[in-house]
């Protein structure tokens, strides 16, 4: 059976930092999974449920990395990044009560398609050349 993807990595995505384009690549991988499942007929409230849980404590883990890298490269606009990190992590919780109440899976993609290009296509892309020559200095 042959199943699209909402989300498709390409090596433009990377931002040249292993961990961090790793992390990226799960993220887009829990998006792919909540896509096949939503299209497939196989949604349902736990489902829903069980992968908001894991994007949510996901994005955790890859902000928590993400802002260590930048505070220990001495990244000018940590403070800035960080406000977007907490943006996103309320916009999460919304749109995961929102979805779950309504039993609304369209809302939750959409969420994660502005995700994948508004912060990390582009936002992140920002600090990509600050923290590859902080890796370069520290290797």
């Amino acid at each position: 059976m042959r199943q699209p993807l909402f989300v498709k990595w390409h090596e433009s995505n990377n931002t040249g930092i292993a961990l961090i384009d790793e992390q990226h690549r799960g993220i887009v991988s829990i998006i792919n999974t909540f896509f096949y499942m939503t299209t497939s007929g196989k949604s349902n409230h736990m489902l829903y449920s069980c992968i908001s849980d894991t994007l949510k404590n996901y994005s955790r883990v890859h902000f928590i990395t993400e802002e260590a890298f930048l505070e220990a490269s001495g990244y000018a606009d940590l403070e800035s990044h960080k406000e977007l990190h907490r943006r996103l992590g309320t916009e999460i919780e919304y749109v995961e009560y929102l979805g779950i109440r309504n039993n609304d899976a369209k809302m939750l993609m959409e969420f994660l398609k502005k995700w994948w290009n508004e912060h990390i296509n582009y936002k992140d892309q920002l600090y990509a050349p600050h923290l590859r020559e902080y890796v370069r200095y520290i290797e």
